[in-house]
Formats: structure tokens, C-alpha cells, sequence
């Protein structure tokens, strides 16, 4: 399954400048912080990329593409109803393809030289399924990110099998219902900020409200290398 399109979310108000920063890259430039993160997408093969954003946005984030300018389309979510919601606004882009997903506010720093984003598409290939990055978290920092419980089922690879997921869970919380075997005592796995995703995944949000629910019986999720 190749994976040719990359989904950006980046309509959060309270984080919606966070992407056009200007930070140095790993080479000593300096570039916006949306620059590097399609430019890593591109990196591992992506050709086309959607940005969600706020309305009124467009100009600012067309601005801050660098040379993928030509290759980026915008979507503007057109109320803030949630990061599911966000998501779905990506649908007719998306198509019948799988995609990569990246949040707006997140970098991915790989430890060797294989980025993160082309790890994850490599094992979303391989396994054929939709996989999800996570990273052991500390028990302190749960409250601000997605954490999972599962078993790892990758052997000698980190790749696990989740059995639940919870949005900002309390450290008691987790301690009751997100122990995964083989972590340090004290530490999670967290989303990442970085999914590989089937097209499959909009047919099973289900919207109730402004929420959205997604089923995770059928995902997998790798830990950050």
C-alpha cells in the first residue's frame, strides 16, 4: 500500500502559530516549523500534502510551506470542534488511499538517520495496517498526551497490539488500565504525534455531538526509534 498523501492538523486555536515559527533544522537553517515538518513527509515519499486550519489562516501557512508551496493544500476547519473533526475535514483529499498523519504542533527527531515518518510508513507497508508512533512517557506528563495499553507483538521489534486508549489519563488511571509489559516502572506510551492511517478510519468515526470516537481494535502502534 503506498502511501503518496500527507494530512497535517493545525486548526487548534490556541496552537495555531505554533507551526509558523522559525526554528533552526538539524542542517543549521532556518525554516518554519511547518517547513520541517513537510519536508521530513517528502523526505520519506509523501507528494501531497493537506494542512487543516483556522479560518483566515491560508495566507500565513502558504507563506511558511518554503519550496512545498506547489504541493500543499489548505482546508479550513470551519469551527473548532476537535481534533476527530479536524481529521474528517481531510476526507475528500484523502480519497481511498492511505495516508500519513502529522499534528501541526508536534517535531519528530529521529536517534539514527531513517526519519521517523519513514519508519512508520516502512512498518505500515510491511504489516499492512495502520500504525500509530508512541514514545515511554513519564507518569508526570500523562495529562498531556493519549496514552495506550497493549502487548507488544513485534518479537524483537517494538511494534504493540493496543487494547486501550485514553486521553489524558491521571497517573492512577494508567496505573490501573494502561500497564504495558516491558515498560520502565513510572513511564507510558504516548501518542507521538505521527500515524500512518487507513481511509477505512472515517467510515468508523462516529459522530455524537462534537464528539468524535474511533474504533482501535484494528491498529497498531510502534514505538519512536
Amino acid at each position: 500500500m503506498p502511501i503518496r498523501k500527507a494530512l497535517i492538523t493545525a486548526a487548534n486555536p490556541r496552537q495555531r502559530t505554533l507551526p509558523l515559527q522559525t526554528l533552526i533544522d538539524q542542517q543549521g537553517e532556518s525554516k518554519s516549523a511547518l517547513q520541517i515538518v513537510l519536508e521530513e513527509a517528502a523526505g520519506a515519499g509523501i507528494e501531497e500534502f493537506c494542512v487543516i486550519v483556522c479560518p483566515g489562516d491560508e495566507t500565513a501557512y502558504a507563506e511558511a510551506c518554503g519550496a512545498l508551496r506547489s504541493r500543499v493544500r489548505f482546508i479550513a476547519q470551519p469551527t473548532p470542534r476537535g481534533y476527530g473533526h479536524a481529521i474528517l475535514c481531510g476526507r475528500e483529499f484523502v480519497g481511498e488511499q492511505p495516508f500519513l498523519h502529522l499534528v501541526g504542533d508536534h517535531l519528530h527527531v529521529a536517534h539514527g538517520t531513517t526519519s521517523c515518518a519513514r519508519q512508520l510508513i516502512d512498518i505500515a507497508v510491511a504489516e499492512n495496517a495502520s500504525i500509530s508512533a508512541v514514545q515511554p512517557t513519564r507518569e508526570s506528563q500523562l495529562t498531556s498526551y493519549g496514552a495506550i495499553g497493549g502487548k507488544l507483538i513485534g518479537g524483537d521489534r517494538p511494534i504493540y497490539q493496543i487494547d486501550t486508549v485514553l486521553e489524558k489519563p491521571t497517573p492512577t488511571v494508567a496505573e490501573q488500565q494502561l500497564i504495558v509489559p516491558g515498560q520502565r516502572a513510572g513511564f507510558y506510551l504516548c501518542f507521538f504525534g505521527l500515524h500512518v492511517l487507513g481511509p477505512d478510519l472515517f467510515n468508523i468515526f462516529v459522530a455524537d455531538g462534537l464528539n468524535f470516537v474511533v474504533g482501535v481494535e484494528d491498529f497498531a502502534f510502534v514505538q519512536a526509534q
